[in-house]
């Protein structure tokens, strides 16, 4: 087995979705006078595009125990392939919302297998460097989707969906190395995919339209759980969570995310506030996802050699501090200033997430790596839609947006510290070569 044509194409699928969701942002005036709808339904059609990705995850990556993970990875790439060519051609609003939810879950299937693959292709070494370049990818797609948008958008918005068909089928071609990874497990638990895609869909919905979906969300996934209990094959093995590194890994992610996600959104309304042109905007921003893309190959690879649990604290004790200044700009602050913070931010992300995801799939055996590789992505969509409520809910409590805008970068630097601080309550041993 060539191990790089099985990075290359888990890396180039991953930077799908991320490269897809800036396109998408950036093309909205565009779709909306296309189509003649509000810009609101634009931003629909993004929730269900992650939605989709984000709550059948979990019920992917257990099928593809069952089903062998090369074969339902391969399928959600064909998934995705197939979508964004017929989303390219969508006659009618709706259409392009069904094939939408289609590459969503299509990115599920991916999403429930990738870093599963990943821990089988380097199983005697060389992991964290491996998730390190993956995570490079999804930050390649952070960074170039709104320049890749922008453009295509400025032609037709329909190509942005017709060019989301060649990473898909690059990625479908180079699998073709990767095992198949088959545990011979048996039998499927649909009820209880059906219970935790609800759960997590009405979850992350309501904290965004309507609370009480929210609640009954939670509720869904409590029944879900009391369900799980009695399964001789449940969907999710409870004795997974029982370990202390990979429970506490996954919160840690997801407080990493809904203390960081937010804040482009927040920093957007104040360089908005400041009189700065979007085009300008964007580039002043920059620094974070560039950041972010230069060093998490980096902590990836010293996460083969250095405690993973200690780099990624570190990391996100770097976070905290860029958010806490952030947390004290003024009217006046000079830009120079914010670029500087926001390449801390971006360097301290880099330095969790990479040996964070290592930790997350390190932790558990090779049979649980399906159910490991769909947490990560569970936690993402958790994380990151905590984030846009808390800015929301904050920036909506006060009528001083700058006030507003303080408040919200302050309440992020705290969750950030809670995930440092858990971060480094999972750590067994100080520094330790862990392999040559």
């Amino acid at each position: 087995m060539r191990r790089w044509t099985g990075l290359a194409s888990i890396s180039a699928s991953s930077f799908i979705m991320p490269c897809l969701g800036n396109e998408i942002n950036v093309a909205a005036p565009a779709i909306s006078y296309a189509l003649k709808v509000p810009a609101d339904y634009v931003a629909l059609l993004q929730m269900a595009l992650a939605l989709a990705a984000g709550s059948l995850a979990i019920p992917m990556g257990r099928l593809g125990d069952v089903l062998g993970r090369a074969f339902v990875y391969r399928l959600g790439l064909a998934i995705i392939l197939a979508s964004s060519l017929a989303a390219s051609l969508s006659p009618a609003p709706i259409a392009l919302m069904a094939f939408s939810i289609a590459i969503g879950v299509g990115a599920a299937m991916i999403f429930g297998t990738n870093y599963a693959i990943l821990a089988s292709i380097y199983p005697q070494g060389g992991l964290g460097r491996a998730i390190g370049i993956n995570t490079l990818a999804v930050y390649t797609g952070l960074t170039s989707g709104p320049l890749i948008g922008g453009l295509l958008a400025s032609i037709d918005w329909r190509y942005i969906f017709l060019v989301n068909a060649a990473p898909a089928a690059l990625s479908l071609a180079l699998s073709g190395d990767i095992p198949a990874g088959r545990y011979r497990e048996r039998g499927y638990d649909a009820v209880g995919a059906a219970l935790l895609a609800s759960s997590l869909s009405l979850s992350v919905w309501g904290l965004t339209y309507d609370i009480y979906l929210t609640a009954l969300g939670l509720a869904l996934l409590a029944l879900f759980a009391a369900y799980e209990i009695n399964r001789s094959k449940p969907l999710i093995e409870p004795s997974i969570f029982r370990r202390f590194r990979f429970t506490a890994a996954s919160v840690a992610a997801m407080l990493n995310y809904a203390a960081t996600f937010a804040v482009t959104y927040v920093l957007s309304l104040y360089l908005h506030m400041r009189g700065i042109p979007p085009a300008y905007a964007g580039l002043l921003l920059l620094p974070q996802p560039l950041l972010m893309a230069i060093f998490a190959p980096i902590s990836g690879r010293i996460s083969d050699y250095v405690e993973p649990g200690l780099v990624s604290s570190m990391g996100m004790g770097t976070a905290a501090v860029a958010l806490a200044l952030m947390a004290s700009m003024t009217a006046s602050t000079p830009l120079w200033s914010l670029e500087l913070e926001l390449a801390l931010l971006g360097l301290g992300f880099a330095f969790f997430i990479s040996p964070n995801t290592y930790m997350i799939i390190g932790s558990v055996e090779p049979r649980h790596h399906g159910v490991a590789s769909s947490v990560v992505a569970v936690v993402r969509l958790v994380g990151q839609s905590l984030s846009m409520a808390i800015a929301a809910y904050v920036l909506a409590s006060t009528s001083d947006l700058l006030l507003g805008i303080r408040e919200s970068l302050a309440v992020l630097a705290a969750i950030s510290v809670a995930a440092a601080a858990l971060s480094l309550a999972r750590i067994r041993k100080p520094i330790v070569l862990k392999r040559r």
